[in-house]
C-alpha cells in the first residue's frame, strides 16, 4: 500500500515559500536560497560556507551607515 503524501508535501512547500518571503521582508539572509542560486547559475564558482555568507551579508548591510534611518 502506498501513502498519499500530497497535502503534507504541498504544505511543506508552501511553508518554505512563506518563510523565504518573510525572510526577504525582514532582511534576513537566506543561505539555502543563496546555495540554490549558486548551484543553478554559477556552478563554476565556490559556494561560501554559511558563516562566510552571513558575515558577508552583515558587512554589506552595515557598511553604508547613510542607508539607515537610525
Amino acid at each position: 500500500m502506498t501513502e498519499d503524501r500530497g497535502p503534507k508535501t504541498e504544505d511543506a512547500g508552501l511553508l518554505a515559500r512563506v518563510n523565504a518571503v518573510v525572510r526577504r521582508i525582514i532582511g534576513a539572509p537566506d543561505y539555502s536560497g543563496y546555495v540554490q542560486h549558486m548551484q543553478l547559475h554559477h556552478p563554476e564558482c565556490a559556494v561560501l560556507s554559511q558563516a562566510e555568507f552571513l558575515d558577508e551579508q552583515l558587512t554589506a548591510r552595515y557598511s553604508t551607515p547613510g542607508s539607515r534611518c537610525c
